[in-house]
């Protein structure tokens, strides 16, 4: 009996149990890592269970409990729940190295209308499709964009080929590949919203521990952003 009541003691302050996130971004680098950073230093008795899918889906599965918290890009949604945005993203154009765009400091949408756009047909693929479509279109062209079946890297990989040129949030920087190098777009303060997300009803200890640390990495975040 103590044993059984020393678990749930624990697990109330989310010392154990079980969390699970959707994710339509990287974990490479950015807000979200450092987040999940500190909460593994802090409940390392936890399991952690991290899902990539379309948005529909991980939506779906935030709906039916399957999955307690989605981060993705966007503003916080009623219909969805209730949700915190954690950090405002600048954006980068991924470029071959070898290119003529590689040395440029940033690059304008004007710079960059009649260039040849890889996105992937998953997500985020289709967001950063639509992206580009408007950013373009406000110049009066159509944008030349290509979705490919490929995932993050194999998109990358294109890129450093010179097979075109893609969009990335920040945080997506973490990693590198070979050939390629990101240089900011757009003018100076355009950026992305990524937004955690939960439904209200969920009390789930481990959650709520997260929603903390994602509230004082999104203050921290600000702050930063105003020095």
């Amino acid at each position: 009996m103590k044993t059984a009541v020393e678990s749930a003691r624990v697990a109330g302050v989310a010392g154990n149990g079980h969390l699970r996130i959707g994710l339509i971004a990287s974990l490479s680098k950015g807000p979200l890592r450092n987040v999940v950073q500190r909460f593994l230093e802090e409940h390392d008795n936890v399991d952690l269970l991290f899902v990539e899918s379309d948005r529909s889906e991980l939506l779906t599965l935030l709906s039916h409990r399957r999955l307690d918290a989605v981060y993705a890009a966007g503003e916080p949604e009623d219909e969805i729940g209730d949700g915190i945005i954690v950090a405002r993203e600048d954006i980068y154009l991924a470029v071959a190295e070898d290119g003529l765009l590689a040395d440029r400091e940033r690059l304008t949408w004007d710079d960059v209308a009649d260039l040849n756009f890889v996105v992937s047909a998953r997500e985020p693929g289709p967001e950063i499709h639509d992206y580009i479509l408007r950013r373009v279109s406000d110049l009066g062209r159509s944008a030349h964009v290509r979705r490919h079946r490929l995932g993050r890297e194999g998109i990358m990989t294109l890129v450093g080929l010179g097979l075109g040129v893609s969009l990335v949030a920040d945080h997506w920087r973490g990693a590198t590949y070979p050939n390629v190098v990101f240089v900011p777009i757009g003018a100076s303060g355009e950026s992305v919203p990524f937004t955690l997300s939960w439904r209200p009803e969920n009390d789930n200890p481990p959650l709520r521990r997260l929603l903390s640390l994602a509230r004082l990495e999104a203050e921290r975040v600000v702050a930063t952003s105003s020095e």
